[in-house]
């Protein structure tokens, strides 16, 4: 009898399916290695488990050891950047008014949020989502909003706004922030469409936005003021 081994087609597959999963999450380690912070993958929402983040295709094997493999929030900060009435509650991309036309909300400055900002302490988070694209600071905003985002729909993020906040204090590079919402990561599924009144606290911005995001210096007619 011949028992010459043959070689298993299905076996080598598995070994390149294998091997581009192992590459996909050394280059996501990669990105936060620089930063110096050691953090989990798996953030802990509203629901109360523990998840590893996958994109919308789904990542071949989970990015860590252990937890449940779901597709996580990751929206890039263009789209924050466009879409101001889906930012999650908390933070404001415009000013916010209620409808006899008083200030309920100003914008949230990322100073405020971060300790520090790179252009100046009085700049709002939508400021520089519109105005340094690339940035660190715009990378940032991007995975903070992600994360906001995932607690008030109770669906996981690659991290927490605390740790978001943790590295970027402790230096972390743009990379790592970036790579929360790039590449395999990548999924965005909240609603593309902005219909220039209402936040998603459901109370009007002050002015009327754009349909790709902008403030303009026009009275919003759902305040009566």
């Amino acid at each position: 009898m011949d028992k010459t081994l043959k070689p298993n087609p299905d076996a080598s597959a598995q070994r390149i399916h294998t091997d581009s999963a192992d590459q996909s999450r050394r280059n996501f380690a990669k990105a936060i290695a620089g930063s110096g912070v050691v953090l989990s993958l798996a953030s802990k929402p509203v629901m109360g488990s523990t998840y590893s983040c996958t994109g919308s295709g789904g990542m071949s094997g989970n990015t860590s050891s252990h937890g449940t493999k779901v597709s996580c929030i990751a929206c890039t900060p263009g789209y924050w950047k466009t879409c101001p009435e889906n930012w999650p509650s908390s933070c404001y991309p415009y000013k916010v008014c209620n409808n006899k036309g008083a200030t309920l909300h100003y914008p949230t400055k990322f100073a405020s949020v971060f300790g520090s900002c790179a252009y100046g302490s009085d700049k709002t988070m939508m400021y520089i989502l519109q105005n340094y694209n690339g940035s660190r600071d715009w990378h940032t905003c991007g995975a903070y909003l992600n994360a906001l985002k995932s607690i008030q729909i109770g669906q996981p993020s690659a991290y927490t706004p605390q740790e978001i906040i943790s590295m970027y204090k402790k230096g972390a590079p743009a990379t790592t922030f970036s790579s929360t919402y790039e590449g395999n990561l990548h999924n965005c599924n909240l609603p593309n469409t902005n219909n220039s009144v209402y936040l998603a606290e459901n109370q009007p911005f002050c002015k009327l936005i754009t349909s790709d995001g902008l403030e303009t210096t026009t009275k919003n007619p759902a305040c009566s003021y």
